[in-house]
Formats: C-alpha cells, sequence, structure tokens
C-alpha cells in the first residue's frame, strides 16, 4: 500500500482512508487498525500499571503512548502494519483520530450502498407528537427495521434511522467528545429501541434528526453500560441524597425493606445495586444513554433542552417509572441539581456516584431519572427559565 502525498492534507488523509478501507477489504480484514490499536494500548497499560486511570483518549495522549506509537514497531504485529501506523500517525495526529474517520467513511459508503439499491424511496409517514411547536418526538421499537430516511448535519444525503443514527453517535460522542471506546460498539447504535427528536424544514421531503437516545430494556441490566466493570469500579465516589430513598418509594414500587441507613456508608457498586434490587416491577425501569444533540450549534442548548423534555415524556408515555443513566453535560447536571436543592421531594434525577475520569474537571455522574419528576420540572420550565436555574447555581457554586 503506497500513499501518495497530495496538495491538501485534507485529501491525503481523505485517499488515506479511501485505500486503506479497500486495502481492509481485500484482505478481508476490516478490524486492522483496530488490532494495532488494541496491541498499543495492551503495551501502554501493562508500562503505565496502576497509574492508567482514564479512558482511551488519556492512555493514548500518555508520555509513554508517545515514545512508542509510530517510533517502536511493535514485535507481535506484522512489520507493515508498522509502516501503517506511521501514515495514520502523520496525518491524523492519533491511531484514534485515524479510527473515527475511518469508521465515518464507512457509514456513509454502506449507507450510499443501500440507497443505491433501494428501488423504494417513497415518503414514509413521519406521525409523532410534536413538542414546542416544531419538533417531533417519539420512541422507535428497533431502528434496524425501520426504512425512513432523515438529514444528518454531517452528511448531505439523506440516511436511513439506524445509519443516520451510527453517524451522529461517531460524530458527537467519538469525533466531538473522544469516547474512543465506542468505536468497538458501533452495532450497538445501528439496532434497538431508540428515542429520536426531528424537525422538518421546507427545503426537504426528510426531517433533520436533532436528538437520539439508546433505550436498553431490563431484560439486558446485566450488558447495561451503567453496571460495566468500568462504571462500577472503586474509583466511582458514592454520592449520599437524603431524599433518594423518598423520591424513589414514590417513582416506582420498591421493597419495603429499603432504606437510607441501608446504604449508608456503602460504595457506589453496593448503593446501585441496591437500588436496582429493590425495585418489584423492573419493567418500569429502563437505562436510556448516548444522549446526543447535533444539527446547529447556536441552537446547542435549545436542542439539548428539548431532547430532555422529549425524551422524559416519551418514556413516561411509554409506561416507565424510572431511567438508568450516565450524564456529564454540565447544563444537564446543574439544572437537576438546581431543582434538587429548591424541591428535594421532587427531585428529577437521583445522583448516585461520580468520577472525574480523566482529572480535566469534566466529572461524569450516575444516577436515576425520575421521570415523573422530570416531565414536571421540564413542563414547569421553558426554555429561558431553565436556563436561568442553570446560571443562578452556576453563580452560587462560583461564590463558595
Amino acid at each position: 500500500m503506497i500513499l501518495k502525498v497530495g496538495p491538501h492534507k485534507k485529501k491525503q488523509c481523505d485517499y488515506f482512508i479511501e485505500i486503506f478501507d479497500s486495502y481492509c477489504n481485500k484482505t478481508d480484514n476490516p478490524n486492522l487498525l483496530q488490532q494495532i490499536i488494541e496491541n498499543r494500548k495492551m503495551f501502554i497499560s501493562s508500562q503505565l500499571g496502576e497509574s492508567s486511570i482514564g479512558n482511551l483518549a488519556d492512555l493514548f495522549s500518555t508520555q509513554t503512548a508517545k515514545d512508542t506509537i509510530g517510533k517502536q514497531a511493535s514485535p507481535t504485529l506484522p512489520k507493515h502494519y508498522f509502516l501503517i501506523e506511521q501514515i495514520a500517525l502523520r496525518l491524523f495526529g492519533c491511531l484514534l483520530s485515524c479510527w473515527t474517520e475511518l469508521e465515518i467513511f464507512r457509514t456513509i459508503k454502506n449507507a450510499a450502498l443501500s440507497f443505491s439499491h433501494c428501488t423504494n424511496h417513497a415518503h414514509h409517514s413521519y406521525n409523532s407528537p410534536v413538542i414546542n411547536e416544531h419538533y417531533h418526538y417519539e420512541i422507535v421499537a428497533d431502528i434496524a427495521l425501520d426504512t425512513r430516511l432523515f438529514h444528518t448535519a454531517f452528511c448531505e444525503q439523506p440516511l436511513r434511522l439506524s445509519d443516520a443514527i451510527v453517524l451522529i453517535n461517531i460524530a458527537t460522542f467519538i469525533k466531538e467528545h473522544q469516547w474512543y471506546e465506542m468505536l468497538g460498539m458501533l452495532n450497538i447504535s445501528s439496532k434497538g429501541e431508540h428515542f429520536i427528536l426531528y424537525q422538518f424544514n421546507d427545503k426537504s421531503a426528510y426531517p433533520n434528526i436533532i436528538s437520539s437516545a439508546l433505550i436498553n430494556s431490563p431484560s439486558t441490566s446485566r450488558n447495561w453500560l451503567f453496571f460495566d466493570d468500568f462504571f462500577q469500579s472503586p474509583k466511582w465516589q458514592p454520592i449520599q441524597q437524603s431524599h433518594s430513598i423518598f423520591n424513589l418509594k414514590c417513582a416506582t414500587k420498591v421493597s419495603t425493606a429499603l432504606s437510607q441507613s441501608q446504604l449508608m456508608n456503602k460504595s457506589s457498586y453496593d448503593i446501585e445495586k441496591g437500588l436496582f434490587s429493590s425495585i418489584l416491577d423492573h419493567s418500569k425501569v429502563c437505562e436510556a444513554i448516548r444522549l446526543t444533540v447535533s444539527g446547529d450549534k447556536s441552537k446547542a442548548n435549545f436542542h439539548l433542552y428539548l431532547a430532555q423534555k422529549g425524551l422524559a415524556n416519551a418514556l413516561k408515555e411509554s409506561g416507565r417509572d424510572m431511567v438508568f443513566t450516565i450524564i456529564e453535560k454540565p447544563a444537564m447536571v446543574l439544572f437537576y441539581q438546581s431543582i434538587n436543592i429548591h424541591t428535594p421531594e421532587a427531585a428529577p434525577y437521583l445522583f448516585t456516584s461520580a468520577q472525574d475520569i480523566n482529572k480535566n474537571g469534566i466529572v461524569t455522574y450516575k444516577g436515576i431519572w425520575v421521570l415523573n419528576n422530570a416531565t414536571l420540572a421540564f413542563n414547569q420550565y421553558n426554555f429561558k427559565e431553565y436556563n436561568v436555574k442553570i446560571i443562578e447555581l452556576r453563580k452560587l457554586l462560583r461564590n463558595h
């Protein structure tokens, strides 16, 4: 595989991705780059030992990674893999960034092939509840079976719903927020139950996807991200809230044996497992993860507000009472904290644990969304009032 240097770096990057994908197809090895990354990950982790504390983005930004990748050939990989690694590093600055662009290319390419082979491009029905006059929301039982087309902010052509959601997840969670762990699990974003928020415009017959979220049922709780080993380690600091049990019992049916004293001085693992096992009717519970917000950057905060409002309403309408979630967007955290402080008896979000994963000041929180309280909060506060709550608490915390 020979890389011809083009006049512009972007063209070089695009060209490399195209020929590398072709090479992977010819050699029947679509995971070649992933193999290189996994090999480097294991080596770097072994060198760092217990000092390795963050996610993939953190691990690959360490000095050990910089001294290894592109500089020392791996003794356990074929020799030509090192050349691929060096070119990828020179063009993209990081193997993880290269992997991200490769998956974006593959998603759009496969979507285009599916579109060209499909003979029926008839306009499908987009019947769903309307929120704030111009936005539609709904829960789709399995996006893999949905044949409707949607526009995204990351591709000119309309995509089938599953492809659109995969592309949005790559562009937001991975490319923007560097959650590279998701690259190995993109198939999760292409199927199953999802919430979607979308908007029509006058220029196209197809709506623009604004937000999506993956919804996991209680039958798959063993595989929930919430209970994944990474999110259940001792590094997660438990959060004790005196009103948690009261709100939990008001939200759904729980064991009468559950009490606040049982959760005191417990690890976050014990608290979260205890809360989940105390719920008597698990059909009223789910996990919601990968909440994306895309579209016009100037409307990002408004879209985040609408996404939360739509998701809360949609899940409540579907018969759910509680939602296990993981959040780190400051606006979301501050709004829930503000409501919790002022009306603890109607707390929309019960925080259970937290961790500054990469030690960069961005704290990730785990907790339970109480849907009755959440829908009340979002229906009570419009976008302007929502922002006021966030700003007031931010000022308060800054002064203490």
